[in-house]
């Protein structure tokens, strides 16, 4: 017995015989879209020397300049100066002046010369990301080329639609308002409230063959459509119900419907194709929903302008300014669908309803089916950097 106590004794000073802790509780997951808190800036400067390297391709550099052509030309109207968010230190006079030396510099210097003058002629301002520590979740987004018609028939059976008369406001991030026939305005109810409600009726701009091309549509905000003639023409934005986005792939996942590893575009478009009459359920739970128009020379981002294939990024324009140049770095998706180290510069021209907050951001990777394969996969966390000019 005596044994046995000692045994025990020297046990618990070696730890055994002593009941083991409870394993720490696992940390809760990122929550990418937590809000920036009160009185907080989104970017916060760092020293330029900090920066990743960044080589550029000629493709890269001729794809940047015709981004900043549009960026330039957003920036000539004056009322531009009241989309900069006035605590940053970033105003639309700075952006002009860099995004013209960024332009000489992209047209004669070697890649030595062009980070060499990143370093010493530019200040950088971080995203202070999700965690304050800078880490943004970068998803991706494309243009997809669409069958639709202009009228109703057994094939074609889900529309989008026209901007309604009585919707008020109605910008990317505004709540907005709905004109009751007595003059009076309240909350524009939820996109699938309006739908069966009737109040939608009539306003039809375009009937899909797909219901979940039709919704993927009217959450993306634009698209490339095919009609029964053969030509393709451009819809994009003209107003949103104004509710906050949201995305119901995660949904899925928490309701054991889809496995976390195929919370993709690709994968939720296979789900819904295969579960077709599960998808009026979901999408009623997203109460935002985007309303078109006929547009040209597309496809635009919400300054108006046309977005660039592997230049434009979306970010929330309350939070970060407009036009601006981004040094990223993250994992992206190549040609080929491999994930990828990158470091890239783009331009930041876009936003869209889940990009609310300033861990987040949207790469546009362009037009079409291969476009969209990469983009859905686009799925990675990394870090942003927007670049101005020194005085």
């Amino acid at each position: 017995m005596l044994r046995a106590s000692l045994l025990c004794v020297l046990a618990l000073l070696a730890g055994g015989c002593a009941r083991r802790a409870p394993p720490p509780a696992p940390p809760p997951p990122p929550n990418y879209s937590a809000a920036l808190p009160e009185g907080r800036a989104a970017l916060v400067e760092v020293d330029p020397a900090t920066l990743p390297p960044l080589r550029l391709s000629p493709e890269e550099r001729s794809a940047l300049q015709a981004g900043i052509r549009h960026s330039l030309a957003f920036l000539e109207r004056a009322s531009s100066a009241e989309r900069f968010p006035r605590e940053l230190p970033i105003d639309r006079a700075l952006v002009q002046r860099t995004l013209r030396d960024l332009a000489a510099l992209l047209a004669t210097a070697s890649d030595e010369e062009l980070e060499r003058a990143l370093r010493t002629r530019y200040r950088a301002f971080a995203s202070v990301g999700w965690d304050g520590s800078g880490t943004v979740l970068f998803s991706g987004y494309y243009t997809p080329i669409l069958a639709a018609s202009w009228t109703r028939d057994e094939r074609y059976r889900y529309p989008v639609y026209k901007r309604p008369p009585q919707l008020v406001g109605g910008g990317v991030h505004e709540q907005a308002q709905w004109r009751r026939a007595d003059g009076t305005l309240v909350p524009c109810p939820p996109y699938q409230e309006l739908e069966a409600s009737g109040a939608l009726a009539g306003l039809e701009l375009l009937w899909f063959a797909d219901p979940w091309e039709a919704y993927t549509v009217r959450v993306q905000g634009s698209a490339k459509v095919r009609l029964r003639d053969g030509q393709v023409i451009d819809i994009g934005y003209a107003g949103t119900t104004g509710h906050p986005y949201v995305a119901i792939g995660p949904l899925l996942v928490a309701e054991g419907k889809l496995p976390a590893e195929q919370l993709t575009a690709e994968g939720l478009r296979q789900y819904f194709r295969a579960h077709p009459d599960e998808l009026p359920r979901y999408a009623a739970r997203n109460p935002r929903g985007v309303f078109f128009t006929v547009t040209s020379g597309g496809p635009y981002g919400s300054l108006g302008q046309p977005v660039t294939a592997e230049v434009t990024i979306a970010t929330d324009k309350q939070l970060f300014p407009p036009a601006a140049p981004v040094l990223v770095q993250t994992t992206a998706i190549a040609a080929d669908g491999r994930a990828v180290p990158y470091v890239g510069l783009r331009l930041d021209q876009d936003t869209g309803g889940a990009m609310r907050a300033p861990g987040r951001a949207d790469l546009y990777y362009g037009v079409g089916d291969a476009a969209g394969l990469r983009a859905g996969r686009q799925w990675h966390e990394g870090r942003m950097w927007y670049l101005v000019l020194r005085p």
